[in-house]
């Protein structure tokens, strides 16, 4: 039951309570009055009736009432010296929700001394007694209700000027004129730098450390990694050759760029090599994705950030199993498990930890339907502790309206600004399992791609081992989104720290590479998300965004291109065009020249990339031809089962390996082992290990 310390700022209460004392006073011409009331529990509050109210049963001592819609509230806070009023200058203090009554109120509460949470009767408050007559017909609460039966939610302000006694929607810092003049020196720098240097450059005798580009899409393949060690062959998607790279640092090569305005600075390397295990002759063109951005330089714009959590049935299983398994029956967590939702929900606290005190945010609870829990709101007026325990208490249960979360997400942060030093994201915590609502995967990418043209962009954080690695892999493949699994609470809190400003501020778009030459065409591409990456002599990047470098190698930082009908020692014409994050286009021509062979690399980064994506390749084969196995068993299955999975809805599908994969996968271990001694990385080793795993299984079937 409510009571007086539970009472949250802004939030509106049904509580029964009975009436102990009340007072009317003038605060200059408008007339205030207050009440002292009891809860059921024996705890007793002020409430303040607002000015206007109109309308309100009075209230007699010893007599119980029904109040609906009381509005929460809390005595305003002090001013903060850091913030002041963009009218006046004056320093505001925190907006609460009595700033939105007449202000009469607030010289009230300060009139009443009052310091602990209180209540406040509005316009939309109603107040019923409760008969306590014995007739049959007289028994019981009056429920009666006033048309609409639910009570809009109520819009506190900000921050507030006491000079100006108005709410603001903003402040200014203190140090506005220090940051304006720090602006104006970095901008001059920018351009001194861009119309004099070049980005091998060295300031005081030390070459300056750029920061590097990946693409788009998934950031990890671990969910591909959990499901092997569990015992489960992944959905084939889980492997994406993006996620893949970013595991990995990468050598971009040397710089031959003539637009040296251009943040994005491609750096192209070829090489010829047999196939090891089909003998095949193959060439490869990579495109290094680095930039002109210095580390020092770059600085994660201000967000306005909703997060999207799932709170559907499908949460309430454990984050290490299958809520799906035998024959679509929905599996409840045990006791004491670690649950899907709890992942989500520590995430969601370790993410709202990243945010500074001029970031928005907002939180978007969906099941069969969205709610909008949290408003937005910038987050140095937030109580986040209080935001945080919330979340932690949110529970499962329902279906999966994917579709209606993100819309709620939408309308949000559509009335927000368009400009580039503000970036509108959406951050979902789902397995990715829509059941209600729009659930076909085209018309959902349509939706988010609709949004991420009014600059209003997503990010994927994948929950569980069942996790739809399908659906994840379409819809990060959309202008501005990427896609993270989470292992662990704590493994992706430490991974917030590292790269949360890069996680959210995507630098180009639009990326495409035309090869202009009649005797080359693109087989496919690897590292760049979605099936249209590539088409004939054309390739296409949504979005690259900024990555850590190690030893001035970028983290997943190149897109290898398989080329088809490259004559040996010719030369390739390419034309690259992109847009980046200020608006600006770009365009620039390069002449490459293929290797004749037999087996030649660029770079050591060029040669990473085609031993990774042969890797990939054969996996993503593997577990394609397991799942085909699987969903098409021979013979009739006439059994009728009460609920059939839905579209996106997964079974596990048990860890099987062939005697013909086993044979591939021995060769690749072999050809991977060899790579690993002649790159000296020894972060390869960890698919060796894995490798290791899938033939560990094949004995295990056969009985050795």
């Amino acid at each position: 039951m409510e009571t007086d310390t539970d009472f949250i700022d802004g939030e509106q209460y049904e509580l029964t309570v009975t009436a102990v004392s009340g007072c009317s006073f003038d605060i200059g011409d408008t007339r205030v009055t207050r009440h002292t009331l009891e809860d059921e529990a024996g705890e007793r509050f002020a409430v303040l009736v607002a000015p206007g109210s109109g309308g309100l049963v009075p209230l007699e001592p010893g007599e119980t009432y029904r109040v609906r819609g009381l509005v929460g509230a809390r005595p305003p806070g002090r001013r903060d010296n850091d913030a002041h009023c963009p009218s006046c200058g004056s320093s505001l203090r925190a907006g609460r929700a009595v700033d939105t009554f007449d202000t009469a109120l607030v010289d009230a509460v300060e009139r009443l001394q009052l310091t602990e949470p209180f209540g406040v009767v509005s316009g939309r408050t109603v107040i019923t007694r409760v008969s306590e007559h014995k007739g049959v017909d007289d028994r019981g609460v009056d429920d009666w209700q006033p048309m609409s039966t639910s009570t809009p939610e109520l819009s506190v302000p900000d921050y507030y000027c006491p000079a100006c006694d108005r709410p603001q929607s903003r402040a200014v810092p203190a140090d506005v004129t220090e940051r304006e003049e720090t602006e104006h020196q970095y901008e001059a720098a920018h351009i001194e730098r861009m119309g004099s240097l070049s980005p091998s450059a060295s300031v005081g005798g030390s070459a300056v450390e750029s920061v590097g580009l990946a693409t788009g899409g998934a950031k990890d393949v671990e969910n591909f990694r959990e499901n092997i060690e569990a015992g489960y062959t992944p959905q084939p998607e889980a492997m994406g050759d993006e996620g893949l790279f970013y595991d990995y640092y990468f050598e971009t090569g040397e710089s031959d760029t003539a637009d040296s305005d251009a943040l994005f600075a491609p750096r192209y390397a070829t090489a010829v090599s047999e196939h090891p295990l089909t003998g095949d002759t193959e060439r490869f063109l990579s495109v290094g994705l680095d930039s002109t951005l210095s580390v020092a330089e770059f600085e994660r714009p201000r967000l306005d950030l909703v997060a999207v959590l799932d709170i559907s049935g499908s949460m309430s299983s454990e984050f290490d199993s299958y809520y799906h398994d035998e024959h679509g029956r929905q599996h409840q967590n045990p006791a004491g498990g670690t649950t899907k939702l709890d992942a989500a929900t520590a995430a969601l606290c370790a993410l709202t930890a990243q945010l500074r005190p001029e970031d928005r945010l907002g939180v978007v609870l969906y099941n069969n339907r969205a709610h909008v829990a949290k408003p937005l709101r910038d987050v140095g007026s937030t109580n986040m502790r209080a935001i945080r325990e919330h979340i932690r208490e949110v529970a499962a249960g329902g279906g999966t309206n994917l579709a209606d979360g993100f819309e709620a997400a939408w309308d949000m942060l559509a009335d927000g600004e368009t400009t580039t030093d503000l970036e509108r994201r959406v951050v979902f915590m789902t397995d990715m399992m829509p059941n209600t609502g729009a659930t076909d995967e085209r018309t959902l990418t349509r939706l988010f791609a609709d949004a991420a043209d009014e600059g209003i962009h997503t990010t994927f954080v994948g929950m569980g081992l069942d996790a739809n690695a399908d659906l994840a892999d379409a819809l990060s493949g959309v202008r501005g989104a990427n896609h993270y699994f989470v292992n662990s609470a704590e493994e992706f809190e430490q991974r917030l720290g590292e790269e949360f400003a890069y996680m959210v501020t995507p630098l180009v778009y639009d990326l495409a590479l035309e090869l202009a030459a009649d005797d080359a065409e693109i087989a496919a591409v690897h590292g760049s998300p979605g099936v249209d990456a590539a088409s004939g002599q054309l390739m296409q990047v949504e979005t690259l965004f900024p990555s850590a470098k190690s030893d001035g190698e970028a983290r997943g930082g190149v897109v290898l291109v398989r080329l088809d009908s490259a004559p040996p020692g010719g030369t390739v014409d390419l034309v690259a065009s992109w847009t980046e994050r200020d608006g600006s286009e770009h365009q620039e021509r390069a002449t490459v020249r293929l290797p004749d062979g037999p087996e030649q690399f660029a770079h050591d980064g060029i040669r990473k990339a085609v031993a990774l994506s042969r890797y990939g390749r054969e996996l993503r084969a593997w577990a394609r031809a397991v799942h085909g196995r699987a969903e098409n068993g021979t013979g009739v299955d006439d059994w009728l089962l009460p609920d059939q999975l839905g579209e996106h809805e997964r079974e596990s599908v048990p860890l099987a390996v062939s005697g013909d994969w086993a044979t591939t996968f021995g060769a690749l271990r072999e050809y991977l082992a060899t790579e690993r001694e002649v790159l000296g990385d020894e972060t390869l080793e960890q698919e060796l290990a894995l490798l290791g795993q899938i033939l560990d299984a094949r004995d295990e079937q056969e009985g050795r």
